[in-house]
C-alpha cells in the first residue's frame, strides 16, 4: 500500500509537470500570434485551470451531487477555454481536455462522464473548426472528424480506465472491511468456545476429581484410627498427599473460573494484516477486562477499523487501549480526511448502544481526521 501511495504521488506530480509543459508551449504560441493582450487572459484562465485541476485531484468526492459537479465544472470549462484560445488547430491543448476527464471520473458517476466527453468533443470540433479568435483557417471536415473521434475515443479510454481502478479499490476497501468483520468475529468465538471449555473442563475436576479426592481423604482419615505401627504412618502421610492434592484441585478449579478474556491477543488479530490504512495498537500492560466489556471493546475496534477503511481515506490509524481509575478507555484516530458535521450511521449508533449497555459512553470528534473515544466502566456492574 506504501508502494501504491508513491506511485499515485508520482503520478501526481508526473501530471502536473506535463501540463506545465504543454502550458509552456501553447503560451509561446498564444504570444506569438495574439501578443500580450491575448497572452496574459490566457495565464489568468491557465492558472485558474492548473489550482482547479489540483484541488479537483487532492481532495475527496464531495457528498452532494451538485458538489461534484461544481468541483469539475471549473477545470472542464477553463481548459475549453485554453483549447478556443490556441492558435493552432491541433495543439497540444487538446490533452487537457484528457486529463481533465480522467479527474472527472474520481467524482462523478458515468452519465455525467459521458456528458463532459460529448462536451470536450464539441470543442474539439469548434477548434478544429476554427472558431477561436487566433485561428486563421479551418481544418478540413474530414480531418475535424477524425480528430473528434481520435481525442474522444481517449477521453472514453481514460475515464475507463480511472473509473475501473475506483471500481478496484472500491472493492478492496469492502475485502479489508469483511477481513475485519471476519477477524473480530472469530476473536470473540474463539475466547468464547475456550471460556466454556474452560468451565467445562473446570466442573469436571470439581465434581470427580474433587470429590473422588475428598472420599479418599475421609477414608484415609478413618484408616488413619484404625492403624498401629508403622503401618499408620503411611497412612497419615497418604492422607496429607490426598488433602494437598485436593486443595491444588481446587485452586485450578479457582484459576480457571476465573481466567481472564485474553483482550490484547482479540485485538491483535482483528487489526493484524490490515492492508490500509496502517494500524498502530498500544495497549496498557495487564490490563483485564470482564468478558462483557472486553466484547464491548473487540467490537468497537471493529467498528473504528471498517469506518476508517470505509470513509477517512486515512493512511494511519492510532487505537490505544489503557484504564484509569475504574474505567477503561478505547481511544482511535486517524489522519484522514475527518468530518465538519459527523452523522452517526447505523455502525457508530450501534457503538454507542453497546457502550451504554454496559454504562459507558462513546465521544466523536471529526474536526482534526477522525477521533472515537470509548469509555467503560471497568469494575461496575450494570444492574439488571
Amino acid at each position: 500500500m506504501e508502494r501504491t501511495t508513491r506511485v499515485q504521488i508520482w503520478a501526481g506530480v508526473s501530471m502536473l509537470v506535463l501540463c506545465v509543459l504543454i502550458g509552456a508551449v501553447e503560451g509561446a504560441s498564444v504570444l506569438t500570434v495574439g501578443g500580450w493582450a491575448y497572452l496574459a487572459p490566457w495565464l489568468v484562465v491557465f492558472l485558474g485551470y492548473l489550482a482547479a485541476l489540483v484541488l479537483a485531484t487532492a481532495r475527496s468526492a464531495p457528498a452532494t451531487l451538485q458538489g461534484r459537479l461544481l468541483l469539475m465544472a471549473t477545470p472542464v470549462l477553463l481548459s475549453n477555454v485554453i483549447v478556443l484560445l490556441s492558435p493552432s488547430r491541433g495543439g497540444l491543448g487538446y490533452i487537457l481536455l484528457v486529463l481533465t476527464v480522467g479527474i472527472a471520473a474520481l467524482h462523478v458517476e458515468i452519465r455525467w462522464l459521458a456528458v463532459v466527453v460529448l462536451w470536450n468533443s464539441a470543442v474539439v470540433a469548434a477548434a478544429g473548426a476554427g472558431l477561436g479568435p487566433l485561428v486563421e483557417n479551418a481544418n478540413a471536415p474530414a480531418e475535424i472528424l477524425i480528430m473528434t473521434f481520435l481525442y474522444g475515443l481517449l477521453q472514453v479510454a481514460t475515464a475507463t480506465m480511472v473509473w475501473s481502478q475506483q471500481r478496484v479499490e472500491h472493492a478492496l476497501r469492502q475485502l479489508s472491511v469483511a477481513h475485519v468483520e471476519l477477524r473480530s468475529t472469530s476473536a470473540l468465538l474463539a475466547e468464547s468456545s475456550q471460556a466454556q471449555e474452560r468451565l467445562r473442563i473446570s466442573r469436571e475436576l470439581h465434581d470427580v476429581l474433587g470429590h473422588q479426592l475428598t472420599v479418599l481423604s475421609v477414608e484415609l482419615e478413618v484408616a488413619s484410627h484404625r492403624a498401629d505401627g508403622p503401618a499408620r504412618e503411611h497412612v497419615l502421610r497418604a492422607r496429607g498427599l490426598a488433602k494437598d492434592l485436593l486443595a491444588d484441585v481446587r485452586s485450578v478449579v479457582g484459576s480457571q473460573r476465573e481466567r481472564s478474556f485474553d483482550l490484547p491477543g482479540a485485538l491483535a488479530r482483528v487489526t493484524e494484516e490490515i492492508p490500509h490504512p496502517r494500524v498502530h495498537l498500544e495497549i496498557e500492560a495487564g490490563l483485564q477486562a470482564q468478558e462483557r466489556h472486553a466484547a464491548t471493546v473487540v467490537r468497537a475496534v471493529q467498528e473504528i477499523a471498517t469506518n476508517t477503511i470505509r470513509h477517512s481515506h486515512a493512511e494511519n490509524l492510532w487505537i490505544s487501549l489503557t484504564t484509569d481509575d475504574d474505567a477503561l478507555l478505547l481511544g482511535a484516530h486517524d489522519d484522514g480526511v475527518g468530518a465538519v458535521h459527523v452523522v452517526p450511521g447505523n455502525g457508530l449508533r450501534g457503538l454507542r448502544e453497546r457502550a451504554e449497555a454496559v454504562g459507558g459512553r462513546v465521544d466523536i470528534d471529526g474536526s482534526s481526521g477522525f477521533r472515537i473515544q470509548v469509555e467503560l466502566p471497568a469494575r461496575q456492574e450494570v444492574p439488571a
